[in-house]
C-alpha cells in the first residue's frame, strides 16, 4: 500500500467474518501494522472483542447461505449485530464490505439484504466506510471462492454460467485488503465507495486467464442454471443472477482507490491464454 499509515492509532482492529477469503488476506496485511487484530467468527463475543477497539471491519456475510442461514440472517442479521456491538465502544472507524449494486429494493435477495445492511450502517453514530466491491480473486493457491470453480488442470474444462460475455472487473483481495487498511484511517473520506480491479473482461477471458493454456469453457445457459438452483444446494437463484451479470462500477477505479491512496494491480495482465470452446 502507497499510503503514509501513521496518522491513525495503534489500537486493536475488530474483524467479523475473519475466517473468510478477504478476512484472511487482511489479517495477512494488518501483521505489518502495530495494531492487535481481532479475528472474529461467529461464536466469538463481538461485544467484548469491540468494546476497546480502535476501528471495526465487517466482513460477515455471504452470497452462498448454507441451512439454516439466510440472506437476512447472513447479510442483515450480521450487520446489525456488529452495529450493537459498536454502540458504546471506543471505535473510531467502521468499513463494511458490500457488493456492487447493493440496493434496498432490489428484487435479488443478495443486493437487496445488502443494500439494508448497507442502510444500517448508514444510519449508526460512527464514521462509517462502505465498499462495494465487484468480485474478488486471489492468486492461484487462494483464488477464492467467486473463482475457485473457475480453476481447472492443464487441459481442462471449466463451465461458466451464462454466455461468457458477461462483464467483470474483478478486484484482487490484497488489493481490496489494503483499501479495507486505509479506510480504516480516520483521516480518509467517509461514505459509500464502488470499488473494483483496474481492468474490465468478459468473463470468458478472465477465466482464461487464470488457468493454464488450453482450457476448455463450456456455458451453461442462465435459464438452466436457475431451474437448476432450486435443486442444487450449492446455487440460490441469487447467486445465479450475479454470476450470470456484470460485476462492474460506473467510477473511476483508480480515481476511487487514488482517494485512500492506493494503487490497483491488474494482477492478471499477462496475455490472454488461448481459450477453446
Amino acid at each position: 500500500m502507497d499510503r503514509d499509515t501513521s496518522t491513525w492509532s495503534s489500537g486493536p482492529v475488530a474483524i467479523t467474518g475473519a475466517g473468510g477469503h478477504v478476512g484472511r488476506a487482511l489479517r495477512r496485511r494488518l501483521a505489518d501494522r502495530p495494531n492487535p487484530v481481532r479475528a472474529l467468527g461467529r461464536s466469538d463475543d463481538w461485544s467484548a472483542a469491540i468494546r476497546d477497539a480502535d476501528a471495526v471491519v465487517h466482513l460477515a456475510g455471504t452470497l452462498q447461505p448454507r441451512r439454516p442461514d439466510t440472506y437476512e440472517t447472513a447479510n442483515v442479521a450480521t450487520a446489525q449485530r456488529c452495529l450493537d456491538a459498536v454502540v458504546g465502544s471506543s471505535a473510531r472507524r467502521l468499513v463494511f464490505l458490500s457488493y456492487v449494486g447493493a440496493d434496498p429494493a432490489a428484487d435479488n435477495p443478495y443486493l437487496r439484504t445488502k443494500g439494508r445492511a448497507e442502510q444500517l450502517v448508514g444510519d449508526a453514530d460512527v464514521a462509517s466506510v462502505v465498499l462495494r466491491s465487484t468480485l474478488v480473486y486471489g492468486d492461484a493457491d487462494d483464488i477464492g471462492p467467486s473463482f475457485a470453480t473457475y480453476r481447472t488442470r492443464p487441459g481442462g474444462t471449466v463451465w461458466v454460467l451464462g454466455d461468457g460475455r458477461q462483464r467483470v472487473a474483478p478486484i484482487h483481495v490484497d488489493d481490496l485488503a489494503d483499501l479495507i487498511i486505509a479506510a480504516l484511517d480516520p483521516a480518509a473520506p467517509t461514505g459509500t465507495f464502488d470499488v473494483s480491479g483496474p481492468a474490465v473482461y468478459t468473463l470468458d477471458a478472465f477465466v482464461g486467464r487464470v488457468n493454464p493454456p488450453g482450457v476448455t469453457i463450456r456455458h451453461l445457459p442462465a435459464a438452466a442454471a436457475r431451474l437448476l438452483a432450486h435443486v442444487v444446494p450449492q446455487l440460490t437463484p441469487a447467486l445465479v443472477d450475479v454470476l450470470t451479470g456484470d460485476s462492474v462500477t460506473d467510477s473511476d477505479p483508480d480515481e476511487v482507490a487514488g482517494r485512500f491512496g492506493v494503487t490497483l494491480h491488474d494482477v492478471a495482465a499477462s496475455a490472454v491464454q488461448e481459450v477453446t470452446r
